[in-house]
């Protein structure tokens, strides 16, 4: 049972260290309590052997739920030392069944029976809990993502992004880093479903979403906002970054059709760039700006970049300027 035990925390936490058979292990334990009961007698290795194997099975199976990740949630901290405490439990009955020596000794035979009897429904009952309570609070966080996450494209969606644009944004200000957001939108999304019909539609954010998540960088933040609009949250990043940024991804999507049974179909998007400003509340007054800067360039002939509220310029070579400064 214990062993089945260390089988489920190893799946759970795909744990490297523990071998996805753990049949060799539970056969070789048996073959040496069978050698030591039939062949080579010797009471205390025999009756010894099954609470050792429970004892390394548990510590090991603590050790995987303590390193699954950086940091433990509370019930699987508790979890683990509930784990860890059966597994000590089972080490001093292991050394009690020891002292009965090769031809056994009834005092402490009665000794371990009684020690046993004392453990062992505590140690169970309390292990269960803790796992019960570990594996709820799995399904909690589980429930928490699906929540903020968009399900077609594997992105986080507007709740998602506005939890995460909360906290960029107390970060950015905190440390004085600057940020930068850019919305964009599929141009003439509705000719895609009116022409095509809703399953290629979705296949086409799904190719979006592609071309944004294999240029994002480590801290960039992606989401699908609305139907086919997504936005990007770019910390520690400038606003001439986040135009270049921009750029990129509006020439990589024209150059980069998604096909549906063998045809290509060229597809491009609008883009909208602001950055954090010292007026800025939240990161909300930079995603309004960021959005207005979107619905100009759709108006402008959508397939292009446009700047937040015209406070900069793009002079000639490709450098930010104020536009009191032009």
């Amino acid at each position: 049972m214990i062993t089945l035990g260390l089988r489920g925390h190893r799946q759970r936490t795909n744990c490297a260290f523990v071998p996805k058979a753990l049949w060799p292990f539970a056969v070789a334990v048996f073959a040496g309590v069978v050698w030591t009961t039939l062949v080579d007698r010797h009471v205390g290795i025999s009756t010894a052997l099954l609470p050792v194997t429970a004892a390394v099975s548990l510590f090991l199976s603590a050790l995987a739920i303590i390193k699954h990740r950086e940091k433990s949630r509370p019930a699987e901290i508790a979890a683990a030392i509930m784990i860890a405490v059966f597994g000590f439990t089972r080490l001093v009955a292991s050394a009690l069944t020891m002292t009965q020596g090769r031809l056994g000794d009834e005092v402490y035979s009665a000794l371990y029976i009684q020690f046993n009897f004392l453990t062992l429904p505590a140690a169970y009952t309390g292990m269960v809990v803790f796992i019960v309570a570990m594996l709820a609070s799995d399904l909690l966080e589980q429930s928490k993502e699906i929540a903020i996450q968009d399900q077609l494209t594997d992105m986080l969606n507007r709740r998602g992004f506005g939890e995460y644009g909360a906290k960029t944004y107390a970060t950015a200000r905190r440390l004085g880093r600057p940020v930068a957001v850019i919305m964009s939108d599929i141009d003439r999304f509705k000719n895609i479903n009116d022409k095509f019909g809703h399953a290629v539609g979705d296949l086409a954010l799904v190719h979006f979403a592609n071309i944004l998540k294999n240029t994002r960088r480590a801290d960039d933040i992606l989401a699908r906002v609305g139907g086919e609009e997504f936005a990007i949250i770019l910390p520690g990043t400038k606003l001439k970054d986040a135009m270049q940024i921009a750029d990129d991804l509006c020439l990589r999507l024209e150059s980069s059709p998604f096909e549906v049974d063998g045809v290509s179909h060229v597809m491009t998007a609008s883009f909208g760039v602001a950055s954090l400003s010292s007026k800025d509340s939240c990161l909300s007054d930079v995603i309004v700006r960021a959005d207005r800067a979107l619905y100009r360039s759709k108006r402008a002939g959508r397939n292009r970049v446009d700047l937040e509220s015209s406070q900069f310029m793009r002079a000639i070579d490709g450098s930010l300027e104020p536009v009191k400064a032009s």
